[in-house]
């Protein structure tokens, strides 16, 4: 049984590091899409951001927010500097710096969700001891 435990566990480690990666460049890819001359797609990064530490925070509680937020921000630090040929990924101006000081706050604040958001109980079930059917 252990066993299973512990690759259950490594499972989500790597599915949340994953995740934060993947989220990360995506974002930074994202961050300066323009519609016109509103800057949406750093509050789309954003968002993609806060939706990735909720499921990171859904397959591991807050240890899963931590991983999942410290490989987001190491991605994004990393696809910061000057990439082959001279390319920058991550130029200075606005949309970059509210990006990149953005980021952690967003995984901040997935982290601060309630945990009842992610109780294993039925839908309007708000007491584990109505679950056993003594408020019924």
């Amino acid at each position: 049984m252990r066993t299973r435990d512990r690759s259950g566990a490594a499972v989500g480690v790597a599915a949340v590091v994953l995740l934060g990666v993947v989220v990360a460049g995506c974002g930074t890819m994202l961050h300066r899409w323009q519609l016109g001359a509103v800057p949406l797609g750093v509050g789309l990064a954003l968002l993609m951001v806060l939706v990735g530490g909720v499921v990171a925070r859904a397959l591991m509680d807050m240890a899963g927010v931590v991983l999942y937020g410290l490989a987001a921000v190491l991605t994004s630090q990393v696809m910061t500097f000057l990439g082959p040929g001279g390319d920058v990924l991550v130029p200075s101006g606005a949309p970059s710096s509210v990006w990149l000081l953005g980021l952690p706050v967003a995984a901040a604040l997935a982290a601060a969700t309630p945990k009842s958001w992610y109780a294993d109980l039925p839908a309007g079930v708000r007491h584990p001891a109505r679950r056993h059917g003594r408020h019924e």
